[in-house]
């Protein structure tokens, strides 16, 4: 098993060079690339470890870890794993842990499609130089994605084609950062192979998911950077000395500690980073006026076809397997990619979504009523209802992995919205302001195309039953992005493109910037993706740190790292290679090999 990485509060030192608060995708890559620079780093997490074998394994284990605030509820422990918050408008569900989202999601390792960046919102200097790109190279040297062989002979793959062919589409195997045979991660940290149970997203039990923990965390741990959990950071203070004061709560406790440091990278998630920034501000802290704004649910829609014509599988059995059924495969593994429409914001990205075995024993009571009666499908003669009753009333007595619930898909969809949510401090907690989103066109379009996707395999179209029967009927998302997004300056965005927070004391048209004060992680994004963001989050937290050391004129001690594991250089965002050659000449040497062979190839032309 892993070894602990985390040590106990006792140990922390007052001051620190670099003090990461987070520990997610932008997080573990600041905690890494910091400590690699020969900087004293700490990492603050407000949620507890898990390592391998600790991740609820059943309804009561999984019940224990779920919190659920929001709309004047406050349920479940603080530092659950299942982090659900509720809105007016819109509910997220977010991961409580170290490693972040990374130790609960889908592991889809997907670029957006390179028209994305065209959008203005995004500064000139993420748009054109050579930087972003590289970012996804050393992303995908650390987390090593990789498609599953057994993709295409997975029954919810099979049943995804089908749905496929109703738009004249095929299903693409999705690159994930999943290990398929045993070894080390990039951090050193031994793996088991996958054994395509399909618990992802309820959390690896067997150690073949490449989390964050067992990467840049772990890398970050090999370069001397301490992690402490179950510290809920509340708020940043400007020292007179030009040093941050980092004020934390110990959880579980009213104990609150206060650490210095010469740099602070927020990367607490779009929730937790602005809900810092804002309560900072309110204590005096001069920012930007556009922050918690742009929240954008990156166009998420989690919809079922049930009880389809054709076994799915799409239930996870856990290891040991609960159940007597083919390889489920990972949660994710299919992707029907509708990208290539003329406009980019009527693109449409749909996967198949491998439930946890965990909430297996919930399911059948969950989706059997609303299937029979809340789910939308095509007319149907008498035989066939008869036999849709008899698949549903086999589900109730039989359980999950038979009948109808056994042959149900659960689709992911992600689109683009139009990214004008609002978050806000209601009563000291964060609250997302969204009332035109849930009637957004781009729901209507992802809600027809996947009743056409139910139709192709004779499901029901149903949308995701949590958030409709039991928490309003509101959306629910798992990829939420923005607010404290990138700029020009203070009068356009929070951050600038190497993710500084600006100062709005100099004026909101000011490019000025707290010095030392970073954000690294979803809420810097200023638009929908389109896809699933973890790719694109850790390209840019890399390219922050990338900017940071350059800055400083610090070693990142890393040897040519990406270039020796062979990853490939992404095509997925065209920029000239010209505009870093003309910006950072001479200033490459230590991004390694790359670097070189692409000024040097500017230079002959």
């Amino acid at each position: 098993m892993q070894a602990p990485l985390s040590r106990p509060a006792s140990e922390l030192k007052a001051h620190y060079d670099a003090i990461v608060v987070g520990s997610g995708y932008g997080g573990g890559v600041a905690a890494s690339r910091l400590a690699r620079c020969g900087r004293k780093v700490a990492v603050l997490e407000r949620g507890s470890e898990f390592r391998p074998g600790d991740f609820p394994d059943d309804a009561m284990a999984a019940g224990a870890q779920m919190q659920v605030s929001g709309q004047g509820l406050a349920i479940g422990p603080e530092t659950g794993l299942f982090d659900v918050r509720l809105g007016a408008d819109i509910h997220v569900l977010m991961a409580c842990g170290l490693g972040g989202t990374s130790l609960i999601n889908a592991n889809v390792c997907l670029s957006p499609d390179p028209r994305v960046f065209d959008d203005p919102a995004w500064p000139r200097e993420v748009r054109t130089d050579r930087l972003l790109p590289e970012g996804y190279v050393r992303a995908r040297h650390m987390l090593r994605p990789a498609a599953s062989p057994a993709t295409m002979s997975y029954e919810k793959v099979q049943a995804l084609r089908l749905a496929a062919s109703a738009f004249e589409h095929p299903v693409k195997p999705v690159p994930l950062h999943v290990t398929y045979e045993s070894g080390p991660t990039a951090g050193g940290v031994h793996q088991e192979a996958c054994t395509q149970c399909g618990d992802c997203c309820g959390g690896c039990n067997v150690g073949a998911k490449t989390t964050v923990a067992s990467t840049y965390l772990a890398d970050a741990c090999s370069f001397g950077a301490e992690i402490f959990t179950r510290l809920r950071v509340r708020s940043l203070k400007k020292q007179a000395d030009g040093t941050w004061s980092v004020n934390a709560r110990v959880a579980g406790s009213s104990e609150v500690l206060s650490l210095t440091a010469d740099i602070v990278v927020l990367a607490a998630g779009t929730l937790g980073s602005t809900e810092i920034l804002l309560r900072s501000e309110a204590q005096g802290l001069a920012l930007s006026h556009w922050l918690g704004s742009r929240f954008t649910s990156n166009g998420d829609a989690i919809v079922l076809a049930y009880n389809n014509d054709v076994p799915v599988n799409g239930i996870g059995v856990g290891n040991p397997p609960k159940a007597d059924v083919p390889p489920v495969g990972q949660a994710v593994n299919g992707l029907i990619d509708l990208r290539d429409a003329p406009h980019v914001r009527d693109g449409l990205a749909i996967v198949d979504c491998a439930l946890p075995s965990a909430f297996a024993p919930l399911l059948p009571a969950m989706l059997v009523p609303g299937g029979a009666i809340l789910g939308e499908r095509d007319e149907r003669g008498l035989g066939d209802i008869v036999e849709a009753v008899r698949r549903s009333g086999e589900s109730l007595i039989k359980g999950a992995y038979e009948g109808a619930v056994h042959n149900t898909q659960t689709f992911l969809a992600v689109g683009h919205d139009a990214g004008n949510g609002v978050m806000r401090l209601e009563q000291d907690r964060i609250v997302i302001e969204w009332t035109n989103g849930p009637k957004q066109r781009v729901f209507q379009h992802i809600e027809e195309t996947l009743k056409t996707a139910s139709a192709a395999t004779g499901g029901a179209y149903m949308r995701n039953p949590v958030s409709e029967r039991m928490l309003g009927g509101n959306l629910m998302t798992v990829h939420p992005l923005g607010g404290c997004t990138m700029g020009a300056d203070a009068s356009s965005g929070v951050v600038n493109h190497k993710g500084q927070v600006f100062d709005a004391s100099s004026g909101n048209g000011s490019g000025a910037v707290h010095a030392g004060l970073y954000v690294c992680d979803g809420a810097v994004i200023p638009c929908p993706l389109g896809i699933h963001p973890l790719l694109t989050i850790t390209a840019l937290a890399e390219r922050a740190m990338m900017l940071l050391a350059i800055d400083h004129g610090w070693d990142m001690n890393e040897d040519d790292a990406p270039l020796r594991a062979g990853a490939p250089e992404p095509a997925e965002v065209p920029v000239p290679v010209a505009a870093v050659a003309k910006e950072k000449k001479g200033r490459f040497a230590w991004l390694g090999r790359l670097g070189r062979q692409e000024t040097a190839r500017v230079e002959g032309d």
